[in-house]
């Protein structure tokens, strides 16, 4: 179902467009429905009047800018910072608890004792 104001797209059985809010469903001519309110209708000139149907034209959603890089390639200015690689993340820690176990290691090794005159090692 196609609005008359704006011609945009809208799904069938809609009451007023998506995007412009003109009302898409013929209305009942004959007043007597038999509905009566039971609040009157709002005075149109106490909210000002609306906006006309044409002066909302829907746009493409633009891309947000991320950051303030620019591509050296393109020049374009939506550009992801670059961030840690997670091997790079896995690969320290694992690293880093190895060189903590073979620092300890090292540290329980004790050479034996020696005598300075003869050379000769024992415990």
């Amino acid at each position: 179902m196609q609005c008359p104001g704006c011609g945009v797209e809208n799904r069938e059985g809609s009451n007023f467009c998506r995007y412009c809010a003109t009302p898409l469903a013929e209305r009942n001519p004959d007043p007597n429905t038999g509905y009566t309110p039971s609040v009157p209708p709002p005075n149109p000139t106490m909210y000002g009047t609306p906006y006309p149907p044409q002066a909302y034209q829907p746009q493409q959603p633009l891309a947000p800018l991320v950051g303030h890089l620019r591509c050296p390639r393109c020049g374009s200015m939506n550009v992801i910072k670059g961030g840690i690689p997670l091997w790079a993340i896995l690969v320290t820690v694992i690293g880093f608890f190895f060189v903590c176990f073979l620092s300890l290691f090292f540290l329980l090794v004790k050479e034996p004792s020696r005598c300075l005159n003869c050379g000769c090692e024992f415990k």
